[in-house]
C-alpha cells in the first residue's frame, strides 16, 4: 500500500496545480450554472466527457469559494492505488482541510471498485463531485451502486458560443449584430471550424501535435489499457478508418472484413469502445421500427472537427462532412436524439433527424457547405421534402439547410425551406 506521507505530498502538489489551473481558465462553460445550483443537494455530481475537454476546470470553477478536497487520479503517482488506500487519501484530505464536506475526485474510473468508496462518502454526508472520461464504465457502476443518487453532466469541447467567450466576444445575439460584428463573428467561426474547441489549444505552440497526442492517448490509455485490447495496431487502424470515413456509412460487416477480424463481435466491441471514450459517435438510420434501425448502416462522427483532421489526412479538405460533424456535436450538446434519414431507394437522404427528449417535435436538418450547384441544391431540398412527408407532412419551420455562408429561402413543391449559415444556427440558442 502507498505510504501516507507520499499521499500527503501528492495531494499538496495537486492543491497547487489547481490554483494555476483556475488562473489560466476563466471561460464560463455552458451548463456551469446548473452544476453550481446542484451543489446544494446530496446527489453525486458526475461530469463526463472526452479527455482534455475541460471537465476538471469546470468542476473547480463550480466549487470556487467552497472548501473542498481534491484528488486527481490521472496522476501517474496514484496509478494502481487500491480501493483500500482511498480511506488513507480521505484521512489526508481531512488533515489538510479539517471539517471539509465537499470532495472532487478527478478521473475516478482509474480506480477499481471506486463506487464502493464513493457510496460510503455519500452515506457519511459528503457532497461528491466526480469526473471521468469513460461514459460506459461510469454509467455502469453508477447504475449498479448509485441508482437515483447521482446526476450526470456531459461536457464537450468548446461550443462556438464558448469559443467566442474565450476570444473575448461576449455578444452572441445574432439579430442585434451590426454588419461588422457579423463579419467578425463569421471569421471567428472559420477559425473555430479549423482549430476546434479543445480549451488548451490556444496555449500550445503546435496544435497539430497536441491533437495527435490527445488522439493517441485516448486510444491507448482510455481504450486499449482499460479494455485490455491485445491487438492495438488493429484498434488504431480501425480508428483511422473511422476518422477517414466520418459522415459516411459503415457496417459492422465491412469493418470486420476490412481488418479480417473474423468476428462481428470484435468490430462491435471496438466501435463501442470509441463511443465510450467520447472519441467517435454512431448515428443510426431512422426507421419507425427499432429492429430495422439496427440492421442498417451507421454513420460515424468525431468529437471535434480539428481532432478528426489531425487523425485523418483524407478529411482535411472535406469541408461538407466536417461541417456535418460540427452540427452533430452541437445537437448532442442540446441533448437531442439524432438519426439520419434515407429513402428506400437510397436516392435521397437527410443528414439529421433531430428530436427532443420527449420525441414530440421533429426537426429535419441538411448540412451543405455550398448550395450554388443546381444538382446539389435539388438533392438537398428534395431529401427534406420527402422526409417531411414521412413524418406527417412537417411544417416548413421544421426543415432547414445549414450552410457555410449562405442565407435565404429556397422553394420546392410550394414549400419554403430556410438556409442559414452554421455559425448563426450555433448561436441561435444556448444548449439546454
Amino acid at each position: 500500500m502507498i505510504d501516507k506521507s507520499i499521499i500527503r505530498q501528492i495531494l499538496i502538489d495537486q492543491r497547487e496545480e489547481r490554483r494555476g489551473l483556475l488562473e489560466r481558465c476563466g471561460v464560463e462553460r455552458d451548463g456551469e450554472g446548473a452544476i453550481v445550483q446542484g451543489l446544494s443537494d446530496d446527489l453525486i455530481k458526475v461530469i463526463t466527457g472526452v479527455r482534455r475537454c475541460g471537465k476538471s476546470v469546470l468542476a473547480h470553477r463550480a466549487l470556487r469559494g467552497i472548501t473542498y478536497g481534491y484528488v486527481n487520479f490521472d496522476d501517474e503517482r496514484l496509478f494502481g492505488v487500491s480501493v483500500e488506500a482511498l480511506n488513507t487519501i480521505l484521512e489526508v484530505l481531512l488533515e489538510l482541510d479539517p471539517g471539509l464536506r465537499y470532495i472532487l475526485l478527478d478521473e475516478i474510473q482509474n480506480i477499481e471498485r471506486w463506487e464502493i468508496f464513493v457510496n460510503r462518502l455519500q452515506r457519511q454526508g459528503y457532497r461528491v463531485v466526480l469526473t471521468g472520461s469513460n461514459a460506459h464504465l461510469l454509467s455502469r457502476e453508477l447504475a449498479t451502486h448509485l441508482t437515483g443518487r447521482h446526476r450526470l453532466f456531459e461536457v464537450y469541447p468548446y461550443s462556438f458560443r464558448e469559443y467566442l467567450r474565450a476570444h473575448g466576444q461576449s455578444k452572441a445575439d445574432v439579430a442585434s449584430m451590426t454588419t461588422s460584428e457579423r463579419a467578425a463573428t463569421s471569421a471567428l467561426f472559420l477559425q473555430y471550424f479549423t482549430s476546434g474547441g479543445f480549451p488548451e489549444l490556444a496555449q500550445v505552440v503546435n496544435p497539430q501535435l497536441y491533437l495527435q497526442d490527445l488522439y493517441d492517448r485516448v486510444l491507448t490509455r482510455d481504450i486499449a489499457m482499460r479494455h485490455g485490447v491485445r491487438h492495438i495496431r488493429t484498434l488504431k487502424d480501425m480508428a483511422f478508418y473511422v476518422a477517414n470515413n466520418c459522415g459516411s456509412k459503415l457496417t459492422y460487416q465491412n469493418v470486420a472484413a476490412t481488418y479480417a477480424l473474423g468476428s462481428l463481435h470484435t468490430a462491435k466491441n471496438y466501435l463501442s469502445y470509441f463511443q465510450e471514450a467520447y472519441l467517435f459517435f454512431a448515428v443510426e438510420a431512422f426507421a419507425f421500427k427499432v429492429k430495422e434501425r439496427t440492421r442498417r448502416a451507421r454513420k460515424m462522427y468525431g468529437i471535434d472537427p480539428a481532432l478528426v483532421r489531425a487523425a485523418a489526412a483524407g478529411m482535411r479538405d472535406n469541408i461538407g462532412l466536417l461541417l456535418e460533424n460540427v452540427v452533430y456535436i452541437e445537437l448532442l450538446r442540446r441533448r437531442k436524439t439524432v438519426h439520419y434519414f434515407a429513402d428506400q431507394q437510397g436516392k435521397y437522404e437527410v443528414d439529421f433527424v433531430s428530436r427532443n427528449a420527449e420525441a414530440s417535435e421533429v426537426e429535419l436538418i441538411q448540412v451543405c457547405a455550398d448550395m450554388t450547384r443546381a444538382e446539389t441544391r435539388d438533392r438537398e431540398l428534395r431529401g427534406l421534402f420527402l422526409a417531411a412527408r414521412q413524418f406527417g407532412n412537417l411544417p416548413d419551420k421544421n426543415m432547414m439547410v445549414l450552410t457555410l455562408d449562405t442565407r435565404g429561402t429556397e422553394q420546392v413543391d410550394g414549400r419554403n425551406i430556410f438556409c442559414i449559415p452554421v455559425w448563426e444556427w450555433l448561436l441561435g440558442r444556448a444548449a439546454d
